[in-house]
């Protein structure tokens, strides 16, 4: 069972940030000789951002869009012992066979190989007369942080070496 580790800073969720800056919390807890309780240290965190409260930087976290979420993660790299715990902990161990499955079937459960339901069309660049999907665009969209880029490409390319996919509509 091969593991891959990975940074998924490039593609932090706001979940995941929201995930690491608790960490960094329950850390400063834990090394706090003074034995201040666990909602100090997040209000911490969250006032060191520019926020009033930890519950404040939570609503707007679990609100936020992609281009929110980066613009505060970028702030919080800068702060010193924050940014360093950040770059340290901005990790993950996958199992890849496991992910590679997983992937596999999720492709498998929204999309099908157009061999399958499509008619053949000899003027369309694909062959068939139904519009394809870029299995790597699709799996990365999904999976974007979750794993690393170059497994999506892999699983990508090995699901569209059987040919084009597509997303099967049903008419009414």
């Amino acid at each position: 069972m091969p593991s891959i580790t990975f940074s998924y800073f490039d593609a932090m969720s706001s979940e995941d940030l929201l995930n690491l800056l608790r960490r960094y919390a329950r850390a400063a807890k834990k090394d706090d000789s003074a034995c201040k309780s666990l909602s100090f240290h997040q209000d911490q965190v969250a006032t060191s951002l520019g926020f009033n409260n930890w519950s404040m930087l939570h609503k707007h976290l679990s609100a936020a869009l992609w281009n929110e979420t980066h613009k505060l993660l970028m702030l919080a790299i800068k702060k010193p012992g924050l940014g360093d715990f950040i770059d340290t902990h901005a990790y993950r161990t996958i199992d890849e066979d496991e992910t590679t499955t997983r992937m596999k079937q999720w492709a498998r459960a929204k999309y099908t190989p157009l061999i399958e339901f499509a008619f053949y069309d000899s003027e369309s660049e694909t062959g068939f007369s139904w519009p394809d999907v870029d299995m790597v665009t699709e799996l990365g969209e999904e999976f974007a942080g979750k794993v690393p880029q170059d497994l999506i490409e892999k699983v990508g390319y090995e699901l569209e070496r059987d040919g084009p996919w597509g997303l099967e509509e049903y008419g009414d």
